[in-house]
């Protein structure tokens, strides 16, 4: 039996890192990382069963959130989002190892997540080392094991010299090159440096997998408290923040009923009265919830069971102060975009206000329980990266364009200039939508579509959606010629004086002063015009 599952553990590594190599290695992101990702985790279950190991739920959950994460690298194309999916699997495949063997999340505290990029990469090296000297022990026969341990200890070798005398010798580098011929795109050696590295990763990761029975957590000293914050200071830190919020959610309340006096007659309106603050307010709530959180660490010891409650009572109650608070921010930031329009610099704080809400809901679970445990870190962990999936696998660039193209249907405006900095995300909602922008940004984003470059050919691995859908749409898209004309010239004046710039003069090629933009609700002739001056000049 220990014959076979060490048998199935080299198999699996073997091939996991082959898959890695051949799919993974100088290839465009897509799909390629979801099934690379998709095999290990099959490896590291189909280890622990062979093992005759029990399957514990954190690494199920672990291995499937990794897995589904991970085909993020598949659906969208933003660059920032992948880097982190890549970063998120990392660490969800390396916790995922450094939990082998727990049985419950109860286990598991946000403190092992400082530990994972050192102490996954550890375990999993030196279990790769272990497995590598044990491979010879574990053939019955001498002879076999004798064999097997030369063909280990040789190939490195042949390689090795293979590598430095092929640029010595004809016959050799005619041999190499044929070879490499054969295995396509194989990039060898270099691709064969990259299954060694992967091959060390999956077969310790397989190894512990497959050997370990009980949990081996790191031990993480908890923080030593060197101080306490006396009743009465606290009292005094939770009544003057209580005091101060309160009285800021009330004024927000009566300005629901009556615009607040520096409001009236004054010209500002409400949008940009309302618009102003909500980074503040985020900031000023999370400061006050790590206060809270500071003062139930520094609590003394020796308090009583009456004063534990009332200052429950004082923290539940600024607690639902901060909620409020948040409600207000997020409030304010959709005035802002009614405003000013969408963009991801906005949408993003209102993702930071959800999953605060969401913490300040798990701190006031933990407050009214009488102390902090410390599952309330494993819980904030969860909503971050809850909140960051969402954003993962939504179109949210797409949505941007949509609402902002809604907006512009009743105020005329739609800042092209921004949206053509969005990723290839957007794209097939802009040529969707083009014909129903205002005249001057539907010259401008025809113009940017005429000079956009089709996505390059992909191999069926590095499939991506996104990248499949504008490349679908970009080819439906009748082009113009393409012209580098200044992209602010189809900018309108509206639109210039919400961005607080001046308006450049814009001088077609070869002619006197025009507008870029049509008069009429077909597309500008303005490019075409250019082409005609060109074709009559030569």
């Amino acid at each position: 039996m220990r014959e076979t599952s060490v048998a199935i553990t080299w198999t699996a590594a073997l091939l996991t890192s082959t898959v890695g190599a051949a799919l993974l290695f100088s290839a465009r992101p897509g799909i390629n990382w979801a099934i690379w990702v998709a095999a290990a985790s099959i490896s590291v279950i189909l280890s622990r069963v062979v093992g005759r190991k029990q399957l514990e739920l954190p690494l199920l959950v672990l291995l499937t959130w990794a897995t589904v994460l991970s085909l993020g690298l598949a659906v969208s194309d933003n660059g920032m989002i992948q880097f982190l999916v890549v970063i998120s699997d990392a660490m969800l495949l390396g916790l995922a190892v450094v939990a082998v063997g727990s049985e419950s999340w109860s286990a598991l505290s946000a403190k092992m997540l400082a530990a994972v990029p050192f102490l996954a990469p550890f375990r999993v090296w030196r279990a790769t080392a272990y497995e590598a000297a044990d491979a010879p022990r574990s053939i019955s026969s001498p002879r076999a094991r004798s064999v097997i341990k030369g063909t280990l200890l040789s190939a490195p070798l042949v390689l090795i010299l293979i590598m430095l005398l092929g640029s010595a010798d004809p016959v050799i580098r005619w041999v190499t090159n044929r070879i490499s011929a054969w295995l396509p795109d194989w990039s060898f050696p270099p691709r064969l440096l990259f299954f060694g590295f992967l091959l060390s990763i999956t077969l310790g990761a397989n190894s512990i997998s497959s050997r370990q029975i009980g949990p081996k957590l790191p031990n993480m000293p908890g923080l030593a408290r060197t101080s306490t914050i006396g009743l009465t200071e606290q009292r005094m830190m939770l009544w003057s923040a209580e005091v101060v919020i309160w009285l800021f959610v009330l004024l927000q309340a009566a300005y629901l009923i009556h615009p607040p006096p520096v409001l009236v007659d004054s010209g500002v309106t409400f949008a940009e009265y309302a618009r102003r603050g909500f980074g503040e307010l985020s900031f000023a709530v999370t400061i006050v919830g790590a206060i809270i959180l500071i003062l139930e660490y520094t609590r003394p010891t020796d308090t009583t069971e009456r004063d534990r409650k009332m200052l429950a009572r004082l923290e539940l109650a600024l607690l639902v102060a901060l909620e409020l608070v948040l409600v207000s921010a997020f409030r304010r930031v959709i005035l802002y975009e009614q405003a000013y329009g969408f963009t991801t610099g906005r949408l993003f704080p209102q993702a930071y206000m959800v999953a605060m809400s969401l913490v300040l809901i798990a701190l006031a679970v933990e407050v009214s329980k009488g102390s902090i445990s410390v599952s309330f870190g494993r819980r904030v962990a969860e909503i971050a990266l809850g909140v960051f999936t969402v954003l993962v696998f939504w179109n949210y660039e797409a949505w941007i364009v949509n609402r902002n193209i809604d907006r512009a249907s009743q105020s005329g405006k739609f800042d092209w200039f921004y949206a053509r900095r969005l990723s290839r995300d957007a794209i097939p909602t802009l040529i969707s939508r083009h014909a129903e922008l205002p005249p001057d940004a539907r010259a401008g984003i025809e113009a940017w579509l005429d000079c956009t470059p089709l996505p390059a050919e992909r191999r069926w691995f590095e499939w991506n959606r996104s990248v499949r859908a504008a490349d679908h749409a970009l080819r439906s898209w009748n082009k113009a010629p393409c012209f580098h004309t200044p992209p602010a010239a189809a900018l309108s004046v509206s639109t210039l004086r919400e961005r607080h710039e001046i308006a450049p003069t814009c001088r077609a090629p070869f002619g006197e002063p025009r507008s870029l933009v049509s008069s009429g609700g077909a597309r500008s002739s303005a490019l075409p015009d250019a082409s005609r001056q060109m074709q009559a000049s030569s």
